[in-house]
């Protein structure tokens, strides 16, 4: 049975739960707020939880201030038959302690577009040829001939333009610039998007860059660029994990780059690590070998140590990584 039919299926006292991944992203949040308008639409009542810090730059999204701390949940909310949506996250440790609940569900229904999706649903709406886990639920919504309304235009097209880079890596083909469109045309603002999500950030926030540019290293061999900031640049400044946002892409501003690593310190011997890439380059791989995931060009992991161990080892890994891809395509012109 497809989604919409399970959705269609559903009783309508059926308690729901929606949720996305930690360090969440306009994708993610975009997907919550659109699955839960159009949960509501269609007469059901789900609540949105989440388990971290909403950066203050997706405050423009509608209902932001629907969803719930977990810690202000109560434990009756999850009942013997509830409904557990997952949306815009590949696995179930991405969850961190909301996993917990998904535990106590009877259903767990799985929406995501990561191409490494470990399919832990009970139902698996999967497509990681989808730009977005918005366009999911977007296609959830014309299939079920639900009606569109600003709101509802509002959050997907955040996704959409989120996951993208502002329509950076994905080629805009006929049928995307149709959906954009018809988001447009129902109520959805490009500019309002593209400000809050790229361009408008505190004080604090542009200290912390420039603390984590002044830490830029690149490698003009292997062309890739790597930077990182400790929890005392953080103290230094004032700055909240949140002004960390978008970091990780300057690295690649660099011509000829085809890598940026961004190292967070997350607390004492505990770093995440940040992955992008551009042209050809697929940084999943390095990811995955750290036991991490993500998408082609958008990536990440978490990795334990000292930060010059951690530093040297991300290094020399995209070294050998970028030096095998090297290799492997000369060998074909040969």
């Amino acid at each position: 049975m497809e989604i919409p039919q399970i959705v269609e299926s559903l009783n309508h006292n059926v308690p729901m739960i929606i949720v996305s991944h930690q360090s969440i992203d306009g994708d993610g949040l975009g997907s919550m707020v659109s699955l839960y308008l159009f949960l509501v639409k269609k007469k059901f009542s789900p609540v949105m939880i989440y388990d971290e810090t909403i950066p203050y730059f997706y405050q423009f999204l509608p209902q932001i201030e629907n969803i719930r701390p977990l810690a202000q949940v109560p434990l009756q909310v999850i009942q013997d038959n509830t409904v557990f949506f997952a949306v815009d996250c590949s696995n179930p440790q991405r969850l961190g302690r909301l996993n917990e609940l998904k535990e106590k569900c009877h259903t767990i229904i799985n929406i995501d577009h990561h191409p490494d999706n470990s399919f832990f649903g009970t139902v698996n709406y999967v497509n990681p040829h989808y730009p977005a886990t918005t366009l999911l639920i977007y296609d959830l919504i014309k299939k079920t001939d639900t009606k569109l309304d600003p709101q509802l235009a509002m959050a997907i097209l955040t996704g959409l333009i989120t996951d993208t880079g502002g329509f950076q890596y994905v080629e805009l083909n006929s049928d995307l610039l149709h959906t954009v469109e018809e988001l447009v045309n129902q109520g959805a603002s490009v500019a309002t998007i593209m400000r809050y999500s790229f361009k408008y950030r505190r004080q604090t926030a542009l200290k912390l860059l420039g603390i984590a540019l002044d830490h830029l290293y690149y490698d003009h061999h292997y062309h890739f660029g790597v930077t990182h900031l400790l929890q005392e640049d953080f103290r230094s400044c004032g700055a909240e994990e949140e002004d960390a946002e978008g970091i990780v892409d300057y690295g690649l501003y660099i011509p000829g780059s085809e890598i940026s690593v961004f190292i967070k310190e997350i607390d004492s011997q505990n770093y995440k690590i940040s992955l992008r890439s551009q042209n050809e380059t697929n940084i999943l791989p390095v990811a995955h070998a750290f036991g991490g995931g993500g998408h082609l060009k958008a990536a990440g992991f978490k990795i334990k140590g000292d930060f010059t161990t951690v530093r040297q080892i991300v290094i020399d890994f995209i070294r050998d990584y970028l030096s095998s891809k090297s290799t492997t395509h000369d060998s074909l012109h040969v």
